[in-house]
């Protein structure tokens, strides 16, 4: 078969997919990926195809480089996309969401819907039209697509195609699509969903409809255990999150044991290029550590350690190691919450200490004849809660709160975690869990079937491809 992966060009949304890719290429299938090429903004890429092409695998630029919509203000009309509080707690009101579904809708109305828009525009894209146009001249099986870039279901759909989802973030446009269907069908004054008036434009320019299987893909390939996925009407294939971070030379230090535990710090790296100082957190996590006979690895730029004061001799700072050679040398991992390094320790059965706030995750924008003006009131990562309250329900861990915990307390929590056993017990509890569901070669057969059963149900003018709920999987 011949499978195109439509991709944010960020390399964030890429590097989780690569599993994938070569499960499906080592099964002898004809894998591509399709993406702008990216800019310059902070938000995508401009060495994203170089990212690709590190990999093995193949990748095709679709387009020119551009500004994004609305983070780099391209569109004419992005003031109106930016997020506001007003807006926000319209649709609150309106889909009677509670504070209990808070986290879900805030991450899907302040940060993918942000993201989405960047991309998917009333006026045409020459980058985007380029990717439903490879897509149409390549001709794919299938098209598997990020929920950052479902231009890519736009292409399956123009293509023939068969389409699904791979999710590298919980489902947060799942659960919206399923909340604004179910107010749809309660009675009139349903507000529209934002995703689909969003897609329509391009939907409309390339024939093809807008409906809840353009939405929801028809089925979708999901990498996070039951209990942190979010309820949603989609047909998932499960997948064991495989972390991936790309190929170097394991550093020599890594080969032998350490004399003394070693537990590692690593606080992500997608906001670090243009944040500086990590609200304080850091210099609060490297004053709890400083006393302790352990060995800390952490994994820091500049711009994390501004504002953190003098650095403890028992701390190493290094720019990047890949998770998957340092962790298995660990005894614990201090982490912001990141889906991605919840993986690696998830893999290497280390428990975990988990950043984590009591705030939401919110995004205000305001235009201003200077351009945009960011509020970003928030000190910690979008999913952290999630992963905090995984971890820590299955005594795999604990939570860290920077807001709320003393130096004393964070010290504290550490020395827990490195001296009681169960929570190298939990942990492995965590890995066996892991271990359990399919991995990426696994699921390669339940892929080639739903190709099967769904290639060109659902082509331009075709109809909507009804059966999709028929997957069993």
């Amino acid at each position: 078969m011949r499978i195109m992966f439509a991709v944010f060009p960020a390399k964030a949304h890429f590097l989780p997919l690569v599993p994938y890719a070569w499960a499906l290429q080592s099964a002898g299938h004809d894998v591509c990926f399709a993406a702008p090429p990216g800019y310059p903004t902070g938000v995508a890429d401009p060495e994203f195809h170089e990212a690709v092409s590190k990999t093995g695998l193949k990748s095709v630029v679709c387009g020119e480089p551009a500004p994004l919509a609305v983070h780099d203000r391209a569109d004419p009309g992005y003031a109106a996309l930016l997020p506001t509080p007003e807006e926000c707690e319209r649709y609150v009101a309106d889909l009677g969401i509670g504070p209990d579904e808070r986290e879900p809708w805030d991450v899907f109305y302040h940060f993918s819907m942000l993201a989405i828009r960047d991309y998917h525009t009333a006026a045409p894209r020459q980058d985007v039209d380029e990717v439903v146009s490879f897509a149409r001249s390549w001709k794919p099986d299938l098209v598997l697509w990020d929920l950052w870039f479902p231009c890519g279901a736009i292409a399956a759909r123009a293509s023939g195609a068969a389409h699904a989802r791979v999710l590298v973030s919980p489902d947060y446009t799942g659960w919206a699509t399923r909340r604004f269907a179910r107010r749809s069908r309660s009675g009139p004054g349903a507000p529209e969903n934002p995703l689909e008036r969003t897609l329509r434009p391009l939907a409309r320019r390339h024939g093809v409809e807008v409906d809840e299987e353009l939405l929801l893909g028809q089925w979708t390939v999901n990498p996070f255990p039951a209990d942190m996925s979010l309820p949603t009407d989609a047909v998932d294939v499960p997948v064991r999150y495989v972390p991936y971070t790309g190929a170097s030379v394991m550093p020599r230090w890594l080969h032998e044991k350490p004399g003394r535990p070693r537990v590692g710090l690593s606080l992500g790296v997608s906001a670090r290029a243009f944040m500086k100082g990590d609200w304080g957190r850091t210099a609060k996590l490297l004053e709890a550590v400083a006393d302790l006979d352990i060995e800390v690895i952490a994994t820091l730029n500049e711009n994390q350690l501004e504002g953190a004061g003098p650095v403890p001799p028992n701390v190493h700072t290094i720019d990047y190691v890949p998770l998957d050679q340092l962790l298995p040398t660990c005894s614990a991992l201090i982490h912001h919450g990141s889906t991605g390094t919840f993986a690696a320790a998830s893999a290497a059965g280390v428990p975990q200490l988990v950043c984590d706030t009591d705030e939401p995750c919110r995004l205000f924008a305001q235009d201003t004849p200077d351009g945009i003006v960011w509020d970003f009131p928030c000190q910690k990562q979008l999913t952290a809660t999630g992963t905090a309250r995984f971890v820590t329900e299955r005594g795999g861990g604990v939570r860290l709160d920077h807001q709320k915990q003393s130096v004393e307390e964070i010290r504290d929590r550490i020395v827990k975690v490195l001296e009681d056993p169960s929570f190298r017990e939990g942990a492995e509890r965590i890995r066996e869990e892991w271990l359990a569901t399919p991995s990426p070669v696994d699921i390669v057969p339940v892929i080639e079937e739903l190709t099967r059963r769904h290639r060109g149900a659902g082509r331009a003018g075709a109809g909507t491809g009804s059966d999709t709920k028929e997957t069993g999987a």
